[in-house]
């Protein structure tokens, strides 16, 4: 990804008369031509004084700037952007929401009182959006930040679900600074408690809430299937782990081939990245959904992307954990079920596998021996699913 990441990281410091002492890489975000990596840094500035930040390097040629970023070249000629958080070029309204002070400041323009607010950064994804948690002594709410053309459409979003009777956050309003702020949602993600769950019940329920969400009215398109892109996953592969290319590359031509093969189902609304971390359950009966997160993906589309995207989940999160373990094991055997019910599908089976190359990807860009392990079980995965 980077050819020489300490160089880089010098050389950014260096215009602004700071000096690198230690770094260690974060995160790792594809991107459609790169990639955004993301680096914990300590930082010696000028009066001595040694602190930590962030840099995110996207390698992607067509990286958005703004007056916070830095743009260099690296050894081979290639455009590189840096930014340091929260400065992020792709979400303008993340300074404004990453402090106490200036926090209060906007939730006072939704007319809300946050003086003293506690924040937490819940979720960042350099380049595509963050979740910050606030509170005050009273009140919770979930500031989502995303791109400023995005933030009408997920309110929208957020209304018609509503309306329709699935259970999402409400949204309070949004800004076209790209910010929309979401009440909390009652329950827990189901994957911090799967190991509780009744199995059956529960995939059940996904079955009716998976009808009740086609049955929402929308009017717009959700993401584009991955299986269409599924090249891109092998060609960012050969750029990360050259190790696993070859392996990435046959499986991406297999998915490629039977997924042109299927015929395109009529569209309804789908949730668009559905896993188990956006599902929320009753804490005191996990078998039961209560909501779902994030549906700033939904819109019109095939309902294979979901049952695809939800498998590769459940699969990567089986595999992060500890071997042995009752989460584990009840994620696997869920893993399992899920794939017993899709009757070899053909395009869910497609999409399955391309999300299984998607985790492979990111667990190989962390560069340790433990994400290489996963990353050699997912495709590995991917492979059988094919079979």
């Amino acid at each position: 990804m980077l050819d020489n990441a300490a160089a880089v990281l010098m050389r950014l410091l260096a215009a602004s008369g700071r000096e690198l002492v230690d770094f260690t890489q974060k995160d790792v975000e594809p991107v459609n031509e790169g990639f955004i990596v993301g680096y914990s840094c300590g930082v010696r500035t000028p009066q001595d004084a040694v602190e930590r930040v962030t840099i995110y390097v996207s390698t992607s040629p067509s990286a958005p700037t703004d007056e916070h970023t830095v743009e260099l070249t690296d050894a081979s000629g290639r455009r590189l952007t840096a930014w340091v958080y929260p400065q992020d070029p792709a979400l303008p309204s993340l300074p404004a929401v990453s402090y106490p002070e200036a926090a209060g400041v906007v939730l006072a323009k939704f007319g809300i009182e946050a003086s003293g607010a506690s924040l937490r950064m819940e979720a960042y994804r350099p380049g595509k959006r963050a979740v910050l948690r606030v509170e005050t002594a009273t009140e919770r709410w979930f500031a989502k930040v995303v791109h400023p053309s995005l933030a009408a459409t997920i309110h929208d979003l957020h209304q018609r679900f509503l309306s329709a009777g699935v259970h999402v956050p409400p949204s309070l309003g949004y800004s076209e600074a790209g910010l929309v702020l979401l009440r909390e949602l009652p329950g827990v993600p189901a994957i911090d408690v799967f190991e509780r769950i009744d199995r059956h019940r529960f995939a059940l329920a996904l079955d009716e809430l998976s009808a009740h969400i086609a049955a929402v009215p929308v009017a717009i398109g959700a993401r584009e299937s991955l299986a269409r892109r599924v090249d891109w996953y092998a060609e960012r592969m050969e750029e990360t782990a050259p190790v696993f290319a070859r392996e990435t590359t046959a499986l991406a031509q297999r998915v490629h081939e039977r997924y042109a093969r299927t015929a395109v189902p009529r569209p309804v609304t789908i949730h668009g990245d559905l896993h188990l971390g956006q599902v929320f359950v009753d804490e005191q009966d996990p078998s039961t959904i209560t909501g779902i997160l994030d549906i700033d993906t939904a819109g019109l589309g095939d309902p294979a992307d979901d049952r695809g995207a939800l498998f590769g989940h459940v699969v990567v999160s089986a595999i992060e954990r500890t071997p042995g373990t009752a989460a584990g094991s009840a994620l696997a055997a869920f893993a399992d079920e899920l794939q017993a019910g899709w009757a070899n599908d053909p395009r869910v089976t497609s999409i399955a596998a391309t999300h299984l190359l998607g985790h492979a990807l990111a667990n190989a860009g962390r560069g340790d021996d433990r994400g290489a392990s996963a990353a050699q079980r997912l495709l590995e995965r991917a492979a059988a699913v094919l079979a």
